[in-house]
């Protein structure tokens, strides 16, 4: 077996690749690395949550995942063939910096994204409040027209027009049919 050694900056690369990977592939990967790391956390004398098959679907598309590999081999993971190992002699310490780091990174991206939505909402109430005062300045205005029209002696004017002429037929409108 090769000699393998716990490289905390390697996890950090792989903890820094892995912020740059979408959202549901990062949810994918933390939730099997959190199974595998934890496993060997929990039980570090046990071979077999040491040594995983990289020709198994789940791991190959594990180790696809941008940052992964290198999250791995900070923890104490060496290529063996087609076998990920992490050899006996090697302490778990590498393997618990790696899942808390991963945690830690799961929880910036949650409140990351709490965070995206909350302003995203408060656009919308932004937008939104816009909205209603037009709303309410054409509703007054609305209101205004309506009062003034209920006033004796009031007579339409053309639109546009500073204390304008009495419209009086359609002509004055320039609305004489025609089809034009």
């Amino acid at each position: 077996m090769a000699e393998s050694a716990v490289l905390p900056t390697k996890i950090t690369v792989g903890v820094e690749m892995l912020k740059e990977v979408r959202d549901g592939e990062f949810d994918a990967a933390r939730q099997l690395l959190s199974k595998i790391l934890g496993n060997v956390v929990a039980n570090p004398g046990d071979e077999k949550y040491r040594k995983l098959r990289s020709s198994n679907a789940k791991i190959a598309q594990l180790l696809a995942t941008r940052g992964v590999k290198a999250l791995l081999r900070g923890a104490g993971f060496v290529e063996e063939g087609e076998f990920l190992v992490l050899a006996l002699e090697t302490p778990s310490d590498g393997v618990q910096t790696a899942l808390s780091k991963l945690e830690e990174l799961a929880q910036e991206r949650a409140a990351s994204a709490d965070a995206a939505k909350a302003e995203s909402v408060a656009e919308r109430k932004a937008l939104a409040e816009v909205e209603n005062e037009k709303r309410k300045v054409m509703r007054m205005q609305i209101d205004d027209d309506a009062a003034a029209r209920k006033e004796p002696g009031w007579t339409a004017k053309a639109a546009g027009v500073k204390g304008g002429k009495s419209i009086t037929s359609c002509s004055d409108i320039g609305a004489q049919g025609g089809g034009g």
